[in-house]
């Protein structure tokens, strides 16, 4: 079967400014929030925007090692499967067929639509050029038969195998897939960028440049674009399906949730019930555009915070994304 490429609309919605910049930052902030470079200003200044991690609750100690027992892995699955949920809705709504996930991690070779993109000559102009090498040469063994042999393989045989989901918890499982076979996938699908988009990590922090903002901009290796790339739905279905396995080895019939954080709460939304996806965009891709002046001062007011929490974020150089495990 071809990759599912979604209806218009929804793309449309997935790759506005808006909503980019959820989920931008919501990676960026899990990520950063145990970094010692950033200030305790610059995380009074998150939390008062709305975006603080509840109880601290971030993957990452300070040293960068994984935490395993504060439910911040329940935060990755939950909001994800969000995702999935509201575009699913959004398809049923357009009348469209059901997303579509792997049910396996394909094998080099043996199902041709979903062939890995070739590795490239990484080229990023804001990286020294022993760096580019570097990442080069990280890129193609993550691409390479090799790699999936002695590495996927293995993630995907450990965390499918219910003897070891029965041995964690929910959120230690959702912290080990982002960490390990999660960040992977997106760099051994990605197809090379139509640019490389600067990292806010800068000196001179300014707002993302708008041209990112073009459908076309679908790179897998930054949480800016990649949720705009298919691909994403197939591997987020593969990972959501991880969820399903875990109830089943631990015999849990209904998950009670701990981490549910997407993200600021916008209007009408609660605690323990939000969505990952903003009310204006899915009015927007429905095609419900007028919802009045005052909504989109409101929409305009979230784009402006959510951008000077990243340049914030910036200053203090904290900012990771997927193709950072070129570079690890």
């Amino acid at each position: 079967m071809a990759i599912r490429v979604l209806p218009s609309q929804i793309i449309e919605m997935l790759a506005s400014r808006r909503h980019r910049l959820r989920h931008f930052l919501w990676h960026a902030v899990r990520g950063a929030w145990n970094n010692p470079q950033l200030t305790d200003e610059v995380k009074a200044f998150i939390r008062d925007k709305g975006w603080g991690l509840p109880n601290d609750r971030a993957p990452l100690d300070p040293e960068r090692k994984l935490i395993l027992d504060n439910h911040s892995g329940e935060d990755f699955l939950y909001m994800h499967r969000q995702m999935i949920k509201e575009v699913g809705e959004l398809l049923e709504q357009l009348g469209e067929q059901p997303l579509t996930s792997w049910r396996s991690i394909p094998k080099p070779g043996e199902h041709p639509d979903f062939a890995l993109p070739p590795a490239w000559t990484y080229n990023d102009p804001s990286e020294s050029a022993a760096t580019n090498a570097a990442m080069t040469a990280r890129l193609q063994r993550v691409k390479s038969d090799a790699y999936f042999r002695d590495t996927i393989a293995t993630w995907e045989s450990f965390y499918t195998n219910p003897a070891n989901l029965a041995q964690l918890s929910l959120g230690a499982l959702g912290n080990l897939l982002e960490m390990t076979i999660h960040n992977n996938l997106h760099m051994r699908w990605a197809s090379v960028p139509i640019g490389y988009m600067p990292s806010p990590n800068f000196e001179d922090t300014r707002d993302i440049d708008p041209k990112w903002d073009a459908a076309s901009y679908d790179y897998l290796g930054d949480t800016y674009s990649s949720h705009v790339n298919p691909i994403f739905w197939y591997l987020h279905g593969w990972v959501n399906s991880c969820i399903d396995r875990w109830a089943t080895a631990n015999r849990v019939s209904e998950i009670a949730w701990i981490g549910t954080w997407t993200g600021k709460l916008e209007d009408g939304w609660t605690h323990g019930a939000p969505e990952a996806l903003t009310a204006s965009v899915r009015r927007e891709a429905m095609g419900g555009r007028g919802h009045g002046h005052a909504g989109h001062e409101q929409d305009d007011e979230d784009i402006r915070e959510m951008e000077a929490i990243v340049r914030k974020l910036g200053s203090c150089k904290v900012v990771r994304n997927f193709y950072d495990v070129l570079r690890d």
